[in-house]
This record gives C-alpha cells, sequence and structure tokens, in this order.
C-alpha cells in the first residue's frame, strides 16, 4: 500500500510538471497552467518542433529563454508572443517539461504560416487591378497575415467611396485562398450614390445655411459637383458642426448623421440630427500655479483674466478660449517663459447655463538666448540669415513669438525651401540659456525664363529674363568650373535681374540689382537701367533711364523711400497731324528727378488678397539743378483696400477692391507730353488706351484733335467685386470705373463705366490671372474713343 501510494503521488507529481503556452487572446497574454515546481530549475534544453521553411536560426534569434538559465515562465510567455509577431506561424505554442534529472526542457511548436501564392482581384470595373494592388501590401511569397488583409480590403474600399461608390465591399474568397494560396479579393464595387438632399433637423439658433458652410458634403450639380457620398466626409462634416456649436458656446450640443438611400441605391438624402442645448456664458475667472496650485508669480490673475479675448458675461466661445490661451502664452514667451503650459477647466455651476473658467499655469522658467548657431546654407552668407534675427540675440531674454515672426521673415526672403528654429534644452553649466539652431535647407533661386503675353494696351510681345534672388556681386568666380556650376555670384541675398521685351508694339530692355540690406542696415538700395521704345498711334517714343533708389521699411508695414532718375527721351515718325504738343516734346531731351515715397501696407499677400489695404504717397521734382530739361513736380495719392465679403464651404472667398487715385503735376504747363496724366485701357475699362484725357490741337491745320495730350489732374476711383465661378481656377467679376484727367483739379468731365469679365488662374502659368473684361461707358465725353473689350494675357515657360 505503501508503495502503491508513493507511484501514485509521483504521477501527479509528473502531470503537474507540464505547462502549456499559447498564442495571447485578446490581448490577455499566453494562457498558462501555472504549477509552481519548475520555476527557478535550471533549462536543459529548447527544442524546436514543426519547422519545414522558416529558418530554426531566426526562431531561435527572438528567444530570450536560454539554456543553463533558471526557469522563469513570464521569459517563455515573452518569447510565445515575439514568435507571433513575426507573423510566419499560424500558431505558436510552448511546454515545459520536468527531465529525469530535475531540470527543464522547454518545447517551443510552431504551425507555420500558409504563403501566398498570388494575389488578385476580381470584380472590379471602375478602377484597374494595377490600382488596387498598389494599395495592398501583400505580395506573392509573403506570409499570409489577417492583419494586412483586413487592412486591405479597407484600402480598397476606401478607394471606392472617394469615388462615391458608398455600398462598395471587399470579400476575401477563403475556400480559394485554402485550396491553392491565392488571395483572392472579390470586388462589389456597388452603384455610385450621389447626395441628392443634405436636411438639418433641430436647428433653432442658426440659419441651415450657415451649417451648410460648415461641411464638406454638398449635393450633386450637373457638370459642377459630383456630390458623391463619402462616410470619411460625413465623419468630419459631424465634427465640423459639433466645432461651430461649442465655438458658439453650445456644450451640450449632440450631433449625428442618418443616411436615406433610394430604393435603386444611386442616391441619398443626408440628414444631420442636432440637439443643440443652451448656449452657456462665462460667470468668472479663476487662475492659479498648476503644480501646487498656489498663486501665480509672473502675472497676477487680473492680469490674466484682462488678457483674454472672451470677457465675463460673454458667450462661452471655444474658438475664443483658444485664441485667450495663445495671448497668454504670448505674454509669457515675450519675457522669456518658453515652457509655459496653461490648461483650461470648464466648471459648470448650478442649473443655470453658466461656466467657470479655471486656468492651471506652468510658468517654468525664465531663459536667455544662447548661441545662435545656424545650418543648411552651404551657399548663402551667415549675415544673411542674421539679419532677420533682430529679436534673437545672445545674451537677451527670450521673445518666444519673436521666434515665429523671425521664422516667417527669413521664408518670405524665398532664399529657402525649408526654415526651422529649434530652441535647444538648457545647458547644465548655464541652465538659465538655451542656444537657437536655425535649420534651412536651400531653394534653387536663379531661373531663366521665356514667354509670351498678349494685351489689348501693349499688344503682343516675349519676354526673356534672367533673374537671380541670392546675387553677391562681390562673389567673383574664381575658376571656370565654379561659374559652370552655378557657385559663382551667388549668397549675398542681393537680387538681380536682366530682362528682355521684344514686341510688335514696343521693346525694352531692363537690369537691375537690388541689395535689400546695405551695410548690414535696414536700408535696402536699388540700381537699375532700361531702354524702351514705344509705339503710340501718332509717334514712337524712346527712352533710355538710370534710376536709383533708397528705402527702409518702418516697422511691419511702413515703408519710406528716396529715389533718383536720369533719363533721356526722343520722340520719332511723328505724323504730319498729330499735336502740336507732340512736336513741343520730341526732345531729345533730358529728365532728372529726385522723388520721396511713404507706403503702408497690410496686405500679406500679393495674389489675391482678401482683406488689408496698400496707401501709398509720392512726390516727384524734375528740376533743371541736376542736369534736366524741365522743373515740374508730380505728386500722387494711391489707396487699395479688400474685403472679404462672403466664403463658402469650399473656402472660396467673394472679395470686394476698392481703388482710388488722385495725382497733380505742379507747374504742369513744363511738362512733355510723355510725362502728362492719362487714363485709359486697363487702367480706366471701357475707354481706349489714353483716351480719358485733354485732346491736343492738330499741327497741320489749327484744328482740335481726337488724340490725347495728357493732363495735369487725375482722379480715379474704383470698385471691383470678385467672386467664385468654377473651383479655384475662374473667377467672375464687376466692377465701376469712374475719373477724370484734365488740366485744372475738379470733376469736370467725369466718366464712369460699368462690365464684367473673368479670370483665369493657371498656376502653371504663374500667379498673375488671366483677364478679360468687357466695360460699357455709361458717361463719357464727344470726342472719347471707346473699348468694349480689353484683356491681358501671359504664357510664361520656365
Amino acid at each position: 500500500m505503501r508503495a502503491a501510494a508513493t507511484l501514485a503521488a509521483l504521477c501527479q507529481f509528473a502531470a503537474a510538471s507540464v505547462l502549456v503556452f499559447g498564442p495571447s487572446v485578446e490581448g490577455r497574454g499566453p494562457d498558462v497552467q501555472d504549477v509552481g515546481d519548475l520555476a527557478d530549475r535550471p533549462i536543459l534544453a529548447i527544442r524546436i518542433l514543426g519547422l519545414s521553411r522558416v529558418d530554426e536560426v531566426l526562431v531561435r534569434n527572438q528567444l530570450r529563454t536560454a539554456v543553463g538559465d533558471p526557469y522563469d515562465a513570464a521569459t517563455v510567455r515573452g518569447d510565445v508572443r515575439r514568435l507571433d509577431r513575426l507573423g510566419e506561424f499560424k500558431f505558436v505554442t510552448a511546454e515545459a517539461e520536468l527531465a529525469a534529472d530535475g531540470s527543464v526542457v522547454v518545447i517551443f511548436s510552431l504551425v507555420e504560416q500558409v504563403l501566398i501564392a498570388e494575389v488578385q482581384v476580381v470584380g472590379n470595373k471602375l478602377i484597374s487591378d494595377q490600382d488596387l494592388l498598389q494599395v495592398v501590401a501583400l505580395r506573392r511569397g509573403l506570409p499570409l497575415d489577417n492583419f494586412l488583409i483586413s487592412s486591405a480590403k479597407r484600402e480598397i474600399e476606401a478607394l471606392y467611396r472617394r469615388r462615391g461608390h458608398y455600398l462598395v465591399n471587399v470579400l476575401v474568397d477563403e475556400s480559394e485562398l485554402e485550396e491553392t494560396g491565392i488571395l483572392l479579393l472579390r470586388v462589389i464595387e456597388g452603384p455610385r450614390v450621389k447626395v441628392r438632399a443634405i436636411e438639418f433637423v433641430g436647428v433653432e439658433a442658426f440659419d441651415p445655411k450657415r451649417l451648410r458652410a460648415q461641411i464638406d458634403t454638398h449635393v450633386a450639380l450637373p457638370l459642377v459637383r459630383r456630390g458623391e457620398l463619402d462616410e470619411e466626409v460625413l465623419i468630419g462634416d459631424v465634427a465640423a458642426l459639433d466645432r461651430f456649436y461649442r465655438d458658439r458656446g453650445y456644450l451640450d450640443v449632440r450631433v449625428d448623421r442618418r443616411i436615406d438611400l433610394s430604393p435603386d441605391n444611386k442616391e441619398a438624402k443626408i440628414t444631420f440630427l442636432l440637439a443643440e442645448g443652451r448656449p452657456y456664458t462665462l460667470r468668472a475667472v479663476q487662475a492659479r500655479r498648476m503644480v501646487d496650485r498656489g498663486p501665480l508669480r509672473v502675472f497676477a490673475p487680473e492680469q490674466i483674466a484682462a488678457m483674454l479675448d472672451i470677457k465675463t458675461g460673454d458667450v462661452y466661445s471655444r474658438d475664443k478660449l483658444r485664441k485667450s490661451l495663445k495671448v497668454i502664452r504670448d505674454a509669457y514667451g515675450h519675457l522669456g517663459y518658453l515652457d509655459v503650459r496653461v490648461s483650461p477647466s470648464e466648471l459648470r455651476t448650478g442649473a443655470e447655463p453658466q461656466v467657470d473658467l479655471l486656468l492651471s499655469i506652468d510658468e517654468g522658467r525664465q531663459y536667455k538666448v544662447g548661441l545662435v548657431r545656424l545650418k543648411g546654407n552651404f551657399l548663402t552668407r551667415d549675415k544673411v540669415i542674421r539679419r532677420h534675427l533682430r529679436g534673437v540675440r545672445p545674451g537677451r531674454p527670450f521673445d518666444a513669438p519673436e521666434l515665429e515672426r523671425a521664422t516667417e521673415r527669413i521664408r518670405r526672403t524665398r532664399l529657402f525651401n525649408e526654415v526651422r528654429l529649434t530652441v535647444q534644452d538648457p545647458d547644465p553649466a548655464a541652465p538659465e540659456y538655451r542656444d537657437v539652431l536655425v535649420e534651412v535647407k536651400e531653394a534653387n533661386t536663379g531661373s531663366v525664363n521665356f514667354g509670351l503675353a498678349v494685351g489689348s494696351d501693349a499688344g503682343v510681345f516675349g519676354e526673356f529674363s534672367i533673374v537671380q534672388r541670392n546675387f553677391d556681386i562681390a562673389d567673383l568666380p574664381e575658376s571656370l568650373d565654379e561659374w559652370i556650376r552655378g557657385r559663382a555670384f551667388r549668397g549675398g541675398g542681393q537680387q538681380f535681374s536682366m530682362v528682355v521685351r521684344p514686341g510688335n508694339e514696343f521693346f525694352q530692355y531692363s537690369v537691375s540689382i537690388t541689395e535689400p540690406n546695405i551695410f548690414e542696415t535696414n536700408n535696402a538700395l536699388r540700381v537699375g537701367g532700361n531702354f524702351r521704345q514705344r509705339q503710340f498711334d501718332r509717334y514712337d517714343e524712346q527712352r533710355v533711364s538710370l534710376s536709383t533708389s533708397l528705402s527702409r521699411r518702418l516697422g511691419e508695414i511702413w515703408n519710406f523711400g528716396v529715389s533718383s532718375r536720369f533719363e533721356q527721351v526722343e520722340l520719332s515718325d511723328i505724323d504730319s497731324f498729330a499735336p502740336t504738343a507732340v512736336f513741343d516734346s520730341a526732345g531729345p531731351d533730358s529728365l532728372a528727378s529726385v522723388g520721396l515715397s511713404l507706403t503702408r501696407t497690410s496686405v500679406t499677400t500679393l495674389v489675391r488678397p482678401g482683406r488689408g489695404s496698400r496707401l501709398e504717397l509720392a512726390i516727384n521734382q524734375q528740376t533743371g539743378l541736376l542736369g534736366g530739361d524741365f522743373d515740374f513736380t508730380t505728386t500722387s495719392v494711391e489707396y487699395t483696400v479688400f474685403l472679404t465679403l462672403d466664403e463658402d464651404f469650399l473656402g472660396r472667398r467673394s472679395i470686394l477692391k476698392l481703388n482710388s487715385r488722385v495725382g497733380y503735376i505742379i507747374n504742369g504747363e513744363d511738362a512733355p507730353i510723355y510725362q502728362r496724366l492719362y487714363l485709359g485701357g486697363r487702367s480706366f475699362r471701357g475707354f481706349e488706351f489714353r483716351q480719358v484725357s485733354p485732346k491736343g490741337i492738330r499741327a497741320d491745320d489749327g484744328l482740335p484733335s481726337e488724340d490725347p495730350v495728357g493732363g495735369e489732374w487725375l482722379l480715379f476711383a474704383g470698385a471691383q467685386y470678385e467672386f467664385p465661378l468654377f473651383a479655384e481656377t475662374i473667377t467672375g467679376v464687376f466692377f465701376v470705373d469712374s475719373g477724370t484727367v484734365t488740366n485744372n483739379p475738379g470733376f469736370d468731365d467725369y466718366r464712369v463705366s460699368i462690365g464684367g469679365g473673368i479670370r483665369l488662374y493657371i498656376p502653371q502659368l504663374g500667379p498673375i490671372p488671366m483677364a478679360f473684361d468687357f466695360a460699357v461707358p455709361v458717361r463719357k465725353e464727344d470726342d472719347d474713343e471707346t473699348q468694349l473689350f480689353s484683356f491681358t494675357a501671359e504664357l510664361p515657360f520656365d
């Protein structure tokens, strides 16, 4: 009996001394039968079972379990997980057996994954096999991977949904996969679903038109919009509507959407379901330190509250809150607190729709600028970059917003494709200082361009130009190879331009060089030369000029300039019946002038600005003291403002442009005909080029002429409304032009024209649009020559 009991105990011990590990289930880790009798016993051997295709070395390299180490169940579990993640096996199990000498043998049993024999798609008609297989990560010869198969199905379905096939479904032929190893993706395309109606339910606070502007789903319109149903876009629309309401204080808003399909599944009605709730207002603002909830050190809570865009009693707008948080971070950043963190908390109070705003602020510490290092400017001189780091100087307190402004200033030079300013970690030896790393990637700043242009004012002309925006006149080539590779005359931040424009009505050659920071000051120097020949109706004009200008930027929006100009002008091929003023100005004459200009501009972009204004005041004195043949003064004031009146759900803006201009020549009777004031053509649509002007007296018979001779007083006022027609490419315009040119200030001979046109914005042809306008004068003078159609079009080729 004693022997039998002993044998039974040994059998129970042996059975309890085998541990089995399997693959993880729903992320819980391998199942383990813990008996506790094998722990810390030495590992005698590790066996790998089931391999035929996979190299055993690859398997053993994944194992942390090693012969001779104490047995550890957790380590074996980790080995199973690593082998499973290889993707080479269907199943991975591990067993631990007790050997006769009391050690442990670990056995890994593996079932290898099937290799894919081929990947094929069937059932697709709209999209080719090649396009579909590009989004499938699985390829012939790779192990089967259920995750990648699911990913491939999602990618193919997303590709179809972007084309309007909302009901697309992709299935895997499991029997084909099992029998032949071919991964067969069967596509059920379904019909193309178009949105025919969009409805908002539960809306009371806002006009549905405003809500339509927030979403990207839109109704199909023939030849204009396909209006395809896209589930991902709908998800974004729900988020956009939620954000719209919360930005206006509706913190309890709930948004959902419902899709109703037509019986043939080709059309859909989208219904956005909203529960608006009540708008919340801000009751109070509190501010405290984030860590210990103590009082702030830098700003008092009252100062923090005063900074906010949102005030007590205002509707609690999340949009205003975001802007307010930025104001607080900028206020700290101005003082050198770079690591400030502001965390807002909303505390709802009582039954009333009110919110207390609690701002927890981690102020961090104040830092000063350490070393400023530049990286990536292989050709551009350091000084060209450092001149834009005006507020980032070693030893000064940091100004975080200035870092952003400096980045933008460097980017606006257009000398670099990439610009990044990074504040480095503090130096343990000097913890109050942090270095700044300026990383740039130089752009190709040189170009050779040629093109063709045509316009109603200047006829047809070609253009050939050589432009270098990073020129350096002092960087002479040291070898022929340096010249050929474009390494000479580069890196100084200067701008060089040489342009030749031959045409049927005029010829021009010009060359100029600009130093934007002469002698490392904020002054810009420009020197240029120009030769121009122009054919007018009754004579030809030839000009040779040399000009210089010195300008200085005053802050961010003002610019002051001083200029000088020397010209030689001659009129030739004069018709016998041309006005007497033409013969009087035939020359050749010399002109010498000095001028002053003051410009204020808040327009941030020169291409399609949506807001801002530009004011320019100029005065030029033609004087004989510098060698000129004339003495008179030209003054001008021009003001232009841009206003965005509407913006649709695609972000396309409708813009109103208001433009006014006043010019006056003091002692204008001494001004030659080619220096006087004119309007017409593109400068006053509806009238021929230069036709808005006093008319002259014929030289042959002394009778009044219909040819313009220019005036001493110019007044122009115009309005133009530009609105989108098709995508970002075609816009329409309506305009009103009005003004006069006379010899005396006033409103005599005032003209008015109205019209419309289109603008073609083609990125490949540059930022300037092709303009085609029709205009009809509604008020004119009897001797004015009108022009119904005017246009400009440029076709550049780089």
